[in-house]
C-alpha cells in the first residue's frame, strides 16, 4: 500500500486506516463479541450478534458510497490484523456528523484511538469538506472522554438519546 494515492487510505505510525468492507465481517464481529468493548455501545455490555454486525457493516459500506466519508478499519501493519475501527457517521436523528471509534481490548491505552480520531477529523474537514463534527460519549466512559478531549473537541452539552 505504500505509495497508494487513494485519499481514503490513511497511513499512521505502524497502522493503516482503510474503509471497512463487507469482507471485514469476521474481524468486526470478533471485536464486538467482547462485552468489555460493547460496555459503552448501545448493546451495553452484551456481545453484538453476527446478524447485527453484518447489518452495521453494510450500512458503513453504503455510507462511504453515498457520502464519501465513513468508518475505517484500523489495521496493524506488522500483523495485517484489524485492531479496531474509527471514522465519521452522519446521524440522521441529530443532523450531525459523529466521530465514532472502537478498539479490540488488547489495543486499549496505546494512543491508537486518539491517532485514528485525529486522522478521521482531519479527513472530515480537509477531504469531505464538513463544517462540523461532534463526538459523543456516555458520562461514565472516561477513556472515551479522554480520546475526545485529546482530539481537540470541547465539551458543549449533555444530551439524552433514546436507543
Amino acid at each position: 500500500m505504500v505509495g497508494d494515492s487513494n485519499p481514503k487510505i490513511i497511513h499512521l505510525d505502524r497502522l493503516t486506516m482503510e474503509p471497512l468492507q463487507l469482507f471485514d465481517l469476521d474481524s468486526l464481529a470478533a471485536i464486538w463479541s467482547d462485552p468489555e468493548v460493547t460496555k459503552f455501545l448501545p448493546s451495553r455490555g452484551v456481545a453484538i450478534p453476527r446478524e447485527k454486525v453484518e447489518k452495521a457493516l453494510a450500512s458503513f459500506v453504503e455510507h462511504w458510497q453515498k457520502l464519501g466519508y465513513g468508518i475505517w478499519k484500523i489495521v496493524e501493519d506488522e500483523t495485517d490484523k484489524m485492531v479496531g475501527y474509527c471514522g465519521l457517521r452522519y446521524l440522521e436523528e441529530l443532523h450531525e456528523v459523529e466521530l465514532l471509534y472502537g478498539l479490540a481490548k488488547e489495543y486499549w491505552g496505546k494512543g491508537i484511538a486518539t491517532k485514528a480520531a485525529k486522522a478521521s477529523v482531519s479527513y472530515g474537514f480537509d477531504e469531505a469538506n464538513l463544517d462540523r463534527i461532534i463526538a459523543l460519549a456516555l458520562p461514565e466512559n472516561e477513556a472515551s472522554k479522554k480520546v475526545i478531549e485529546k482530539t481537540g473537541f470541547k465539551y458543549e452539552k449533555q444530551i439524552h438519546i433514546l436507543i
